[in-house]
Parts: C-alpha cells; sequence; structure tokens
C-alpha cells in the first residue's frame, strides 16, 4: 500500500510539474524542455525568476528557494518542498531539510495524498484557464462537454487574437476542417499565435 501511494504521489507530481512548469511566468519559454535535465538545466539559468515564482505562489522565502537552486537542488523536490509548505504551515528551508522520500515527508507534515492531488489539481486547471483566457469554471465545463486541452488551448489564442469568444471558436472546429482553417475564418494567421518549435517546425494546424 505505501509503494502504491508512493507511487501515486509520484505521478501527482511529474504531472503537476510538467503541466505548470514550462508556463510559470507571464512570459513563457517558447517550449518546454523535452527531459528532466533540461528542467533542471533551463530552472538554473533563471533562479532570481523562480525563486520569485514561488515565493508569490506558495508564500515561500525567496531566499531560501534561490540557496536551494545555488545548492543543485532539484526543480522537483524545490517545488515539492514549496508545496508542502503552503500545506502544512512549516517554512520551505524546514521542509526541505526533512526530505527522504517525498511520501513520507507529507506524511510526517501530516499532508494527505488526496490534499496535494486537490491543490495540484487546482493550481493546473487555474493556470491553463489563465493561459486560454477563460475563468476556471468555463475551463471546468468545457472539458465536461468533450473538449480536450489541446483543442482548448489553441482555440484561446485563436479567440483572443480575434477578439471573439471560446465557445464561438471551439464550435467552428468540425471534422471536415483542421485548426489553420478555423483561424483563417476569424482573420487569424497561426504563425502569429503558435510558438515555433524547438527544432524549428510551427504547429501544423490539425
Amino acid at each position: 500500500m505505501r509503494n502504491l501511494k508512493r507511487n501515486i504521489l509520484a505521478g501527482i507530481l511529474s504531472g503537476a510539474l510538467i503541466f505548470t512548469g514550462a508556463q510559470a511566468f507571464a512570459n513563457p519559454p517558447e517550449m518546454p524542455p523535452e527531459s528532466e535535465e533540461e528542467w533542471q538545466e533551463e530552472s538554473e539559468k533563471n533562479i532570481g525568476e523562480w525563486a520569485k515564482h514561488l515565493s508569490e505562489e506558495y508564500g515561500v522565502d525567496s531566499a531560501q528557494v534561490e540557496q536551494a537552486f545555488n545548492n543543485h537542488v532539484h526543480i522537483g523536490d524545490i517545488r515539492m518542498a514549496a508545496v508542502l509548505s503552503k500545506l502544512s504551515g512549516k517554512s520551505f528551508s524546514e521542509v526541505l531539510a526533512m526530505k527522504v522520500g517525498w511520501y513520507q515527508v507529507a506524511e510526517k507534515l501530516g499532508v494527505s495524498d488526496e490534499q496535494i492531488r486537490t491543490f495540484m489539481d487546482k493550481e493546473r486547471d487555474e493556470r491553463f484557464a489563465e493561459r486560454v483566457g477563460v475563468d476556471t469554471n468555463t475551463l471546468q465545463s468545457l472539458m465536461k462537454d468533450g473538449y480536450n486541452p489541446h483543442d482548448i488551448g489553441i482555440a484561446g489564442a485563436i479567440a483572443k487574437a480575434a477578439n471573439k469568444d471560446i465557445k464561438t471558436v471551439l464550435k467552428k472546429r468540425t471534422i471536415n476542417n483542421t485548426w489553420r482553417e478555423v483561424a483563417e475564418s476569424f482573420g487569424v494567421d497561426m504563425r502569429d499565435i503558435m510558438p515555433q518549435g524547438r527544432h524549428g517546425q510551427r504547429f501544423q494546424g490539425k
């Protein structure tokens, strides 16, 4: 049972980090890193930004966060320490110093895996809703209606560029057209709203 809970916690953390990490700032990088090593490299290039973000997001001491980065603590461990600090009321440095395995630390702090899951899901939804220009209730409604995050993200970018409601844009997408064609119908060039990939490829508009 404990191994299962550890795996669940690891899954929650890795999923949340992949989903939100690359979009943590108002001006996100061109594309998210493709490996754990690249996550670490990118975070260490922007220590001040990450420390400020985590301080504002979780109420932790930015100086303590910077120190952890300077000590080459992994970004995943830093973020988990920040989350558990917020949920438990303990300081960031206290929580980080407790680390053996994060499951044991959470258990010792009295923070359940359900609390962490709920917190991460809420944060993920809020960040994604902000990116696509809708409130979280609208996002959750769209997901319940069967729209996937990929389509919601593209529709949000088109809606913002065309000054349209996201639902109006989503309804334009059918099995008989592409997102590029939808964008063009609103007078939007996909090349202006979608990022260029890490290897120079652009979004194909499918």
